[in-house]
């Protein structure tokens, strides 16, 4: 069965981004939370929507960026699989996202 796949480095960007944005405003990091989630259901859908995102390390190959609905400062890092897809990241748009999708070895 097709499924979302959330890694445990994307799990902690959600959980981190809502402590973050909870400290002034819980009920928006509830819609920012909510909305990453309406986004993960999209991609799913239409894995393809994505930018192809250009690594330098060929184990990221195949890999997407997207914007979570509303709210585009914040980006979904993600891929399709023979399962479904697979969140990687939840970064935000200013992060260096080079140094976390591709840490040095």
């Amino acid at each position: 069965m097709p499924q979302i796949l959330i890694t445990p480095a994307a799990e902690d960007d959600l959980i981190n981004l809502w402590v973050y944005i909870a400290r002034d405003n819980p009920t928006a990091a509830d819609r920012v939370y909510q909305a990453a989630q309406a986004t993960f259901e999209t991609l799913f859908t239409s894995p393809n929507i994505g930018t192809l995102y250009q690594p330098k390390r060929a184990r990221l190959e195949g890999i997407r960026f997207f914007p979570i609905k509303q709210f585009r400062n914040y980006i979904i890092y993600y891929r399709e699989t023979a399962k479904g897809i697979e969140i990687i990241r939840v970064l935000h748009a200013h992060m260096e996202k080079h140094r976390r999708l591709e840490p040095e070895a």
